[in-house]
């Protein structure tokens, strides 16, 4: 059986901390594929997110290298809102039945899974990687015990969910302190690849506040 990773995300931009998590994920749990998925923007964040496609490019050009990732644009050429359970049954229909798909996942995600839209479902089509993030290591790692047999929890809804931690080292990078820097005219190379550098030095973008397109 295909194992499938499933990597969604604003990639605002991507980073190299998305590649490292990535390529742990497929070394670890022996994945074929992982794909990155770009999230469109959400209405609540279209001032702070660049336009759906011009991010979508910077994952291309992250992951050109790589022969196991593969950038997607399902969610972005989806129409009208997007969800998880909705990504997951598409790469379904896209890779066929015989695949396992392992929804990659930060760990300040995994309290809240049981929120998102038809969670049981979505839980019984997918094993879920969680990613401990740094500041999230012990919410995360409470969250999986909760998981377990000895959980006492009957509210959380994860009893029969395949859940496990992703061996992450952890790397202090993220997408604001990126375009933090950016807007404060610091380099930002080797944080984001030297691809993704060109074509945010090249364009300008972040440079602004709101971090639109120009």
């Amino acid at each position: 059986m295909r194992q499938i990773g499933l990597f969604c995300g604003t990639f605002n931009p991507i980073h190299m901390g998305h590649l490292i998590i990535a390529e742990c994920a497929r070394d670890q749990f022996k994945l074929d594929k992982v794909l990155f998925v770009t999230s469109p923007t959400p209405p609540h964040r279209a001032d702070q997110l660049l336009d759906g496609n011009f991010r979508y490019e910077m994952v291309q050009s992250a992951t050109a290298e790589n022969p196991h990732f593969v950038p997607s644009a399902i969610e972005l050429e989806r129409v009208g809102p997007s969800y998880t359970i909705d990504t997951v049954k598409e790469v379904r229909t896209i890779y066929g039945e015989d695949i396992k798909i392992n929804l990659i996942i930060g760990g300040d995600n995994l309290p809240h899974l049981h929120t998102w839209k038809n969670f049981e479902e979505l839980l019984s089509l997918c094993r879920v990687l969680v990613v401990p993030r740094l500041r999230y290591i012990d919410e995360s790692d409470k969250a999986l015990r909760m998981v377990g047999e000895e959980s006492t929890d009957t509210n959380i809804g994860f009893d029969n969910a395949d859940i496990v931690l992703v061996d992450f080292p952890g790397i202090a990078v993220s997408g604001s302190n990126i375009r933090e820097r950016i807007r404060a005219g610091k380099t930002v190379l080797y944080m984001v690849p030297p691809a993704v550098n060109e074509l945010i030095e090249k364009r300008g973008y972040f440079k602004t506040q709101s971090a639109s397109a120009k």
